[in-house]
């Protein structure tokens, strides 16, 4: 009678440790879902406070030009319409979108005057390029530009992964994250990747939501067309083994073991 008693508490035990040891690694797993776990109420100062995309091949941008003489200043317009003249900027299409696009050699074409080298500039300065080289043309231009298509992409695990189009040119990774209906439960927030493309080359770099420096990071702000992908954290690879299956099946078969025990001895 004795050892049958031991032997259900030792199997009480065991359950027990189990079930501990599943309450240990859920309050783990709920920090880890935690933005900045050890933030307090303080301020920072952003690495890229005063951030300005720049530009890159293939970009499109609208340049708008207005002055005292609207019939010339229309035609640096027309490439910002779905049918601009010939040899202007590019052909474009009712599924394409208005504009003069960056060619590979890091030029925009505009009527009248000789190409200009925009890759790597930002707005402002490119802005001020032309506005100066139209004053020979025009008097007294004023100068517009801004993307047309200035995107982020977001992959991995996340609620909305997709490609999102960014009307205010400026956009940091969390308001990304948001845009994605933010990380689900199974994100890794310890080792987000950015691919970020730079005069052709890929690079890659690891961002850590649980760290306060993201704030002061360079990459807190994304560029167009930047890439973020969350990686699954190890409850994700958990749930795609056998193991969920398994655990129910264990706590069934001691259960069942205790039932036989106690038939034995009783």
């Amino acid at each position: 009678m004795r050892s049958k008693l031991n032997l259900i508490l030792c199997i009480i035990s065991l359950v027990l440790v189990l079930t501990q040891t599943a309450c240990l690694r859920n309050k783990a797993q709920v920090n880890r879902l935690s933005y900045f776990p050890n933030l307090k109420d303080t301020s920072f100062k952003l690495a890229s406070a005063n951030f300005e995309p720049t530009i890159q091949e293939g970009d499109i941008l609208y340049v708008g030009v207005t002055s005292l003489d609207p019939v010339s200043s229309g035609l640096f317009n027309s490439s910002n319409s779905l049918n601009p003249p010939a040899n202007y900027g590019v052909v474009l299409t009712s599924n394409t979108t208005p504009g003069y696009v960056i060619a590979k050699d890091g030029n925009i074409r505009l009527p009248k005057i000789s190409p200009i080298y925009a890759k790597g500039k930002t707005k402002s300065e490119l802005t001020t390029i032309i506005h100066d080289s139209l004053l020979s043309f025009l008097k007294e231009p004023v100068v517009f530009v801004r993307f047309m298509n200035y995107r982020v992409t977001v992959l991995g695990e996340v609620s909305r992964p997709g490609t999102f189009n960014i009307p205010n040119e400026r956009v940091s990774i969390l308001e990304a994250l948001g845009l994605s209906g933010d990380l689900t439960i199974y994100g890794n927030r310890s080792n987000v990747l950015l691919i970020r493309e730079v005069d052709g080359v890929k690079e890659v770099h690891r961002i850590n939501l649980n760290s306060n420096s993201l704030f002061g990071s360079p990459f807190y702000y994304l560029e167009s067309n930047d890439v973020l992908y969350v990686e699954p954290n190890k409850s994700r690879e958990f749930t795609s083994t056998t193991a969920p299956q398994i655990i129910p099946i264990i706590f069934s078969s001691l259960s069942i073991l205790i039932i036989i025990i106690d038939r034995v001895f009783r």
